[in-house]
């Protein structure tokens, strides 16, 4: 009883120390989730190596582009995981090229569960950020805060995140609880591409928390909170149900109205010397009454899986 009071003062104490930042909520690919919070770095699995490519609002000029390319592995026996992804994002006239790798240990608490884990992670982000003035559609023409030309910079942050789990990594197939926080961007940075155009990041927190039952078919249920402000903050809610040969599909939703449905199919990956050859789709939209305006978003991934 004492060991699970402390583990309640340690959930509840740790976002007192999180400021929060502006990310996307998580997508469909749970092997990058990683960069919202590094504490679920790894992968259901020994190895896994994935390519993800996400369009949002269909028919506009200039809207979000985000291309992932990456993988993870499992240190067992060290209780450790790795991930990396070569990030790609872009939205209008700014563009964002760089790479992202996390590092994640793993206890053995024996909080709920004699198998269960408690994981720390750390995430590191290196790349360039640049801002092209010749894709940017503006209202006012000389506003001062806008730049001439392109230019960039070079941009390092940091994240770092907890999750507990009531099972093991290799044991992910069967019935289980998980809970973890998380905080990316940790050092607060200026870009100013010129002396009147400081744009910054600021620090985001989040908050993850889910179950999965499982028997011959796998039903998961994930809520996921992002937090910069009393007056920014996002709640999202997925669900998914997968046949763990066969195929999955998925439902998922959020505060901002943005409503999505998600399919693929699991094939076999032996031609990899992998276990599993995932495709995915999703499409979303956004069923406020600004929808229309906003338009579709679809988002494809393929990946590579090595079973334990």
């Amino acid at each position: 009883m004492t060991r699970f009071i402390s583990f309640l003062i340690l959930l509840i104490g740790l976002p007192a120390f999180l400021a929060a930042q502006q990310l996307p909520l998580p997508g469909m690919i749970r092997t990058t989730d990683y960069l919202w919070n590094p504490a679920l770095a790894g992968h259901p699995g020994e190895w896994g190596a994935h390519a993800n490519y996400q369009q949002s609002w269909l028919g506009f000029e200039g809207a979000p582009v985000t291309a992932l390319v990456g993988g993870a592995v499992n240190l067992k026996k060290s209780n450790m995981a790795l991930a990396g992804d070569i990030v790609f994002d872009q939205t209008g006239p700014l563009r964002f090229t760089g790479f992202s790798l996390a590092y994640k240990y793993q206890l053995n608490p024996g909080f709920l569960d004699d198998d269960d884990r408690i994981s720390f992670g750390i995430l590191g982000t290196l790349g360039q950020r640049r801002y092209d003035a010749t894709q940017a559609k503006v209202s006012d023409a000389v506003d001062p805060l806008l730049t001439d030309g392109t230019g960039g910079q070079f941009d390092f942050n940091a994240g770092a995140g907890i999750l507990y789990r009531t099972v093991a990594d290799d044991d992910l197939d069967d019935d289980h609880f998980f809970i973890g926080f998380g905080a990316s961007q940790l050092i607060p940075t200026n870009l100013s591409f010129n002396d009147a155009s400081p744009y910054g990041n600021r620090v985001h927190g989040n908050a993850v928390l889910g179950w999965r039952t499982a028997n011959y078919l796998y039903f998961d249920h994930t809520f996921w909170l992002n937090y910069a402000d009393a007056n920014l903050f996002n709640l999202g809610y997925q669900f998914r149900i997968e046949n763990p040969d066969v195929f999955w599909a998925g439902l998922n939703l959020n505060s901002s109205l943005n409503f999505g449905l998600e399919t693929g199919v699991i094939l076999d990956g032996s031609w990899a010397n992998a276990d599993q050859f995932r495709i995915g789709a999703l499409a979303g939209y956004n069923v406020g009454a600004s929808g229309s305006n906003q338009g579709f978003s679809l988002a494809a991934n393929f990946e590579l899986v090595k079973l334990f």
